[in-house]
């Protein structure tokens, strides 16, 4: 992704940033997390004592909005077919409680969107694209 695209892409607001995440993830059909090993995902406890699952829509979005700290323990960019996704992860009853943070911006800003609601917008894009 161009530095140019990125620059312009983290100026839009959170909402805004919702709806690119939606309809690029649902045109690539792939969902952008952090792993360790590529297969240890990366979900944090917020302030408020959430966990959040950060996302985005693309490989170099991830790595450049990626958290320190999450850096530090060697997370990477990793994706996952948005159909596994919502079946493995927004699906799985584990996984209930937890929040998905969507498109976080360097100063770890997004909206953070409950499981259920992600999944009814992805799955209304996805239905554009059949």
């Amino acid at each position: 992704m161009h530095p140019k695209q990125i620059e312009n892409l983290l100026k839009l607001s959170n909402k805004e940033r919702v709806e690119y995440f939606v309809r690029y993830c649902a045109d690539w059909e792939e969902v952008w997390g952090l792993a360790i090993d590529d297969n240890d995902w990366i979900i944090f406890k917020d302030a408020d004592g959430d966990e959040i699952f950060p996302l985005w829509p693309h490989k170099d979005l991830a790595d450049f909005c990626a958290f320190d700290e999450h850096k530090e323990m060697g997370a990477k960019p990793c994706s996952i077919s948005v159909y596994s996704f919502i079946e493995d992860y927004i699906d799985d009853p584990d996984l209930r409680d937890v929040y998905f943070g969507i498109f976080y911006n360097k100063d770890r800003e997004a909206l953070v969107l409950k499981g259920e609601t992600l999944k009814e917008e992805l799955e209304a894009e996805l239905e554009e694209y059949e």
